[in-house]
């Protein structure tokens, strides 16, 4: 991935060193970068190097000041805590940008997965890409001044949004929810930004951020539901993203619950995002409120016990259980694991989730968890930060 023509190569102390020895310390970085600490045990086991590989090339980046070295615990594990290698980073900086239904997210963190500024803005609904482009420059800009760093320290820009992408073009899907958003999103933003950009789908960059910071680093294997505006899905196996032959394995929202049933956005009918998108229950609820309510007023009758609110939001956790119960009944996954508005609307989510699946899934995995994502909001513009850093900063 080219970088900034200002960029400085983390190994530009190391410029005599042959290009073989300058390749395993490249591999190093990268691998630090992309997954954050590791002890030398996991630097073996993720790149397949010996004990004394390992030892050779961390002993030239820690004598070049590249990395550090120090005793922490690892995350989830118990006994004494291990020597971890770490990224000494200097100003290095990667952006996460999620443009979501009605608003933009920007997240700014340094390469050593440390976030320095994040911001929201509203754009409405029916934005335009010029426009949201526009507003993501001008939150980028201020939290560049905030963190005291200039673009040319900046690895590159991670970009998330909804719906199935063709990557040969870097175009969004006819079926997007970004309905003004057409052609090639990666040359458009390169006229707002000036650095590399990685284009995502958020449902599966939402995941990534799971998988590394949140709810998914716990379990090898995992299904992840966006259960949002659009409902979107992804899997994960022994703890890499399964693509599929196109690139769009996990569109979960698209299985047919209701065959059918209300015509959807891919131009199916009955889908399970025509059932408990956040859209369809807000029509159901518009017809027992008497008019269309925002958000907030949902949230705070459901809070309150409303009897109407909670039985609509009782027959969503019930469809939902009962589609995540047939997708375990096929992957077999360690966890299921939820995000989204819809997942964070009330607590007994996880509860009435893992009934259904307990209600129609095979036995033996009938007691699949269910556990809602710990990153919130944030979780596709922090994946967004994870894919760049997984293209690596040197």
């Amino acid at each position: 991935m080219a970088k900034h023509p200002g960029y400085q190569d983390p190994l530009r102390g190391l410029r005599t060193v042959s290009e073989g020895r300058r390749t395993k310390l490249a591999e190093l970085i990268n691998l630090i970068a992309a997954k954050g600490a590791m002890s030398r045990a996991q630097v073996m086991a993720e790149l397949g190097w010996s004990r004394t590989l390992v030892t050779r090339v961390a002993t030239l980046l820690l004598d070049e000041g590249v990395i550090g070295e120090e005793v922490a615990a690892e995350p989830g594990r118990r006994g004494r805590p291990t020597a971890q290698l770490r990224l000494v980073v200097g100003r290095a900086a990667t952006i996460g940008i999620d443009f979501g239904y009605r608003s933009v997210r920007t997240i700014l963190a340094s390469v050593d997965h440390t976030i320095l500024a994040s911001d929201e803005r509203e754009l409405g609904d029916d934005y335009g890409p010029d426009e949201a482009l526009a507003s993501a420059r001008d939150m980028i800009e201020d939290m560049l001044a905030s963190a005291a760093i200039e673009w040319s320290d900046i690895v590159g820009a991670g970009i998330a949004i909804s719906g199935p992408i063709d990557y040969e073009n870097n175009a969004p899907s006819l079926h997007s929810l970004l309905p003004h958003w057409s052609g090639d999103v990666v040359a458009r933003a390169s006229e707002y930004l000036p650095c590399p950009i990685v284009l995502g789908n958020d449902t599966r960059l939402a995941c990534y951020a799971e998988l590394l910071w949140g709810a998914g680093r716990d379990f090898d294997s995992f299904l992840y539901l966006k259960l949002h505006s659009g409902v979107g899905g992804a899997y994960v196996l022994n703890r890499r993203i399964v693509s599929g032959a196109t690139g769009v394995a996990g569109e979960f929202g698209h299985m047919v619950l209701v065959p059918g049933g209300e015509r959807c956005r891919c131009g199916g009918r009955g889908c399970l995002e025509t059932v408990v998108g956040v859209p369809a229950i807000m029509r159901g609820l518009s017809v027992s409120y008497g008019h269309t309510p925002e958000w907030k007023e949902v949230m705070r009758r459901l809070a309150a016990g409303e009897a109407g609110t909670r039985a609509v939001f009782a027959e969503a956790y019930e469809s939902i259980g009962r589609a995540t119960a047939s997708l375990c009944n096929i992957i077999d996954p360690g966890a299921v694991i939820l995000g989204g508005a819809l997942s964070r609307a009330s607590r007994d989510i996880e509860d009435r989730v893992e009934e259904g699946i307990r209600a129609h899934a095979l036995p033996a995995c009938a007691d699949t968890p269910v556990r809602v994502g710990a990153l919130g909001r944030g979780a596709a513009a922090l994946g967004a930060v994870g894919a760049v850093l997984m293209k690596g900063i040197v």
